[in-house]
Order: structure tokens, then sequence, then C-alpha cells
């Protein structure tokens, strides 16, 4: 049997059957591609060898991997070794290159047991679901196999967790065998997007979003279209968004189409963790020359800051963090993206802006308007919180259920209402509030009910994707000294959007 190269992202299968498998792996293909196919998935295997064979032949014999995980390591098939051995080696036959085995199965029937998968190339692989330990020991174990690959993949609790993984990939001097290893979860993202980059042979993906095999897989599309993985090199910056919820944030899609239009070598990536001192020992470890800040930490990355942009002081809250000549300077683009939007459709000195809501992005737009000598009045369910927003600002106060009685130019809804699940909500009704511009900061769904409904009666609207890009473009600015491509920033977050929907 031939033995071509192992290609750069492995896409994980898993399905019933292995026709669900074949429709999986149509929907991804290309030259980087392979595939690893979860046979403790399978629900059948009769007449399993000559079936696989013909669904290979149907795949014109790709590179591909037969994993059939025990439950024991933390996969679905529930046989004995001796059965998962015999179910690999009829992969083998059927037409698969490579063969992934779990320690636990090799720890039963001993190190032999690698040998009965020739001519396949051998992978043997440890996974630890719960923590990342230390990896040292684990890898020397597993390198004394008769494997050509080891995997170690284990959970990352935490986004320093990452550094175990990436200083293991380091200290790994042998050529033989070859080491994966990646950090699993939301916080483990960055290892997976740079394990290429690290010294990996190959890394893993997923079909798409909602068909993930392991926690943590992105899929391959994205991989290789918005992270471009198989493209980072030693040069590559390194920048990203830190928040509680990073994982999901679409400002990796909009930045790093911007460092592709612009020909910067350089990746964002999602960095997601509860304890801000764990971002900030991880991307000075690795160098970070920039980072978007979001919820929860827009105030408390203050203290780690060299220098604090006027604004941002006053407003006392950062998204905004650049690294130059060693210090770390932050700004606060939130506020300068409001102004600008809706600059586009009125005079701000003298307008009369009502806003919705007390929060974080309530307070960036009352203060930017503010020095704008926009005329401000301040609704929230949380009179207390709209009190002292109105307070710092000058602002008046309207009680939330007269907000609907003002004449005013411009309402901005910096609330939740109108985000999933409740996409039918609106914050106010605008049959009873006189306005002539809506801007609603929601972004997601693109359009949210309250502007489909302000465009129906004919009013100006302003989307909050197109506040995402205008502050995302200023930091995009702010790193580089470049002016931002805001037409493509705009349409890879539509395009990610889009694709998440389908």
């Amino acid at each position: 049997m031939a033995k071509p190269a192992a290609p750069s992202i492995f896409v994980s299968l898993a399905g019933p059957t292995l026709g669900a498998l074949e429709d999986l792996a149509v929907r991804v293909s290309g030259p980087l591609v392979g595939y690893e196919l979860r046979l403790d998935f399978l629900q059948d295997f009769e007449d399993f060898e000559n079936q696989l064979h013909q669904t290979l032949l149907r795949l014109h014999f790709p590179p591909a991997i037969a994993t059939c995980r025990r439950v024991e390591a933390g996969g679905k098939f529930e046989g004995g070794v001796d059965q998962q051995a015999a179910l690999l080696q009829a992969a083998v036959r059927a037409g698969c290159q490579w063969v992934d085995v779990e320690v636990e199965s090799v720890n039963r029937a001993g190190a032999s047991l690698l040998r009965r998968f020739a001519p396949a190339r051998v992978i043997v692989s440890h996974h630890d679901h719960r923590k990342t330990p230390a990896l040292g020991g684990v890898y020397r174990r597993l390198a004394r196999m008769p494997v050509q690959v080891v995997k170690i993949a284990t959970y990352a609790r935490n986004l320093t967790d990452n550094l175990r993984v990436h200083q293991l990939m380091k200290l790994k001097r042998r050529r033989h065998p070859k080491l994966v290893s990646f950090a699993l979860g939301p916080a483990g993202l960055p290892s997976r997007l740079l394990a290429l980059q690290w010294g990996c042979p190959f890394t893993y993906a997923s079909v798409a979003n909602h068909l993930a095999v392991a926690p943590g897989q992105l899929p391959a599309e994205f991989m290789r279209s918005v992270y471009r993985v198989d493209r980072l090199d030693r040069r590559t910056q390194l920048f990203g968004v830190v928040g509680s919820h990073a994982a999901i944030s679409l400002s990796p899609a909009m930045q790093n189409a911007a460092f592709q239009a612009k020909h910067v070598n350089a990746v964002y990536l999602p960095c997601q963790t509860l304890r801000l001192k764990d971002f900030l020992i991880f991307a000075r470890k690795l160098g970070f020359l920039g980072f978007s800040v979001t919820m929860p930490y827009k105030r408390a990355i203050i203290d780690a800051l060299d220098w604090l942009d006027p604004l941002a002081t006053r407003l006392g809250a950062c998204n905004t963090v650049a690294v130059q000549s060693g210090k770390w300077m932050g700004w606060n683009t939130d506020a300068a993206a409001v102004v600008e939007v809706l600059t586009k459709r009125l005079r701000l000195a003298g307008s009369r802006i009502l806003i919705l809501g007390a929060g974080g992005a309530a307070r960036a737009a009352a203060y930017a308007l503010r020095a704008e000598d926009a005329e401000l009045f301040i609704a929230a369910r949380r009179d207390a919180a709209a009190q002292r927003l109105a307070r710092s600002v000058s602002a008046r106060v309207v009680p939330w259920d007269s907000a609907e009685d003002l004449d005013v130019d411009a309402v901005i809804n910096s609330t939740p209402v109108g985000m999933p699940p409740h996409t039918e909500a609106v914050p106010i009704d605008l049959a009873r509030l006189r306005v002539r511009v809506v801007f609603d900061m929601v972004y997601y769904p693109l359009e949210t009910r309250f502007l489909a409904e302000a465009r129906g009666r004919g009013l100006t609207t302003i989307s909050g994707l197109e506040m995402l890009v205008a502050q995302g473009a200023r930091q995009f600015e702010i790193w580089t000294g470049l002016a931002a491509p805001r037409a493509l920033m705009e349409q890879a977050i539509r395009q990610v959007m889009n694709q998440s929907a389908a």
C-alpha cells in the first residue's frame, strides 16, 4: 500500500453508517485535507470491510485515519481490544493508510498490538478530557512505542494550558515518532490553530460548526480560509480577542480578513477565559502585539496597561490594546464608532438622542455623544444604573415606560433585546416614538425586528454590524497603521454568519 504524506488537516467524520460518513466527506475536500473515520460511531458492522472499501473507492482513496475508540478511552465502541483490533485491521485492508490506537488499548494488550496494523502508519493517542497535566512524561512513555506518530490531546481549563502544549512541542527534539499535540475545549482553541506553526505534522477539524466530534474542533474551511493555519510561520504576529465567550466572537473572521487583504503576516485568535490574569500570562508568554477586549474585562484590563487613551480613561473601559515599544497601550474604539456611524446620518451637535440601556455599550455611546454636544436621554429598566450614567454625562433620565412618548432625532438600543433566543422582541414600540434614526447595536441577527419595523416605517436605520465593523476597523488601524479594508471586513462577518446559520 502506498504511504502518501499526511495532509495538514484531518477532518473528523462521525455518523451511524458509512454512507453518512461519505456524505460528510464530500462536503470537505482539497489537497490539504484528509479524513479521520470515527468507526466507533457506526451502528452496524455487517460487510464492513467491503462497504468501507467501496466508500473509499468512491472518494478516490483519500488519506484516511481509521479510529475506533473504546468507551474506556472516551469513545463509543463497546467491544474489547481484540474486536477493536479486528475492525482496524479490516479498515487497513479496505484502504485506510493510518490507524489511531488509544493508549488504553495498548496498556491492556501490550505494544505488540501496534504491529498488527502493518502496512498502515500507526498513531498512538493519549486523551485527557478533564485537564492538561505535565506532558513531558506522557510523551516520553508513548514515544518508546513502535509508532509513526504520538498524539496527545488534553482538556484546557484555561489559556495557560496551551503553554504546556507549546512547551512540549519546543522540547520535543526527536524526529521519530512525530508529535501531534493540542488542547481540547474553548480555551484550547489557540493550540489547535497554532498546531502547525508549533511543529505538528497535522491537526484536526470538523466538517461544520454543529458537526464537531471533539470539544473545540473548528470547521476545516474556517481553519483554512479564516485562520490560514497552513501558512503561519515563525514570523507570524499574534493578535486576539479576550473574553468569557471569545470562542464565539465574530472578530477573528473580521480581523483575519483585514490582515490577509493588507498582506500582514498576522493571525487573530479567540482567547476564552474566566480569569483575566490567565490571559495576561498567556499573551505575554507568546508575545501578542495587540488584542481586543470584550466582556467582562473592559474595566479590569486597565490595571494591566502602561498607558490609556484619555477617552478610555473617562469611560473607565478599554476594548483595544496595542503593544508598542514593549508598552501595553489602551484605547476605546466603541465610543468613536458610535460617533462615526451616527455622523453619517445626522448632525450630532444639538441632536436629541435617546439611549436605551445603561451598561457598558450605553456608557460608551453616552460619553462619545455628549462630547459632540448632543442632548441625551437615558432610559433603562434599572433606574439606579440610568441615574448614575445620566449624572456622569449631564443627561436626562426617562422612565422606561415613558421613553416611547419622546420626540427625538435618534434612538440607540444598547440592550440585548432582539438577540437569540428572543429575536421577536423589541425594546420599545416605534409606533409611539417620534424619531428619524434608529440604531440597534445588536448584530445577531443581522436585521433585528426592531430594525425591520423601523425600515418598514421609512426611518433611517443603523445596524449593529456597521458598529462592529467601525470599531474593529479602528482597532486594525491602531495595530497596523494601515487603512482598514472595511468592505472586506463586513463581508467576512456576513459570510461566517451565513455559514453558521446553514
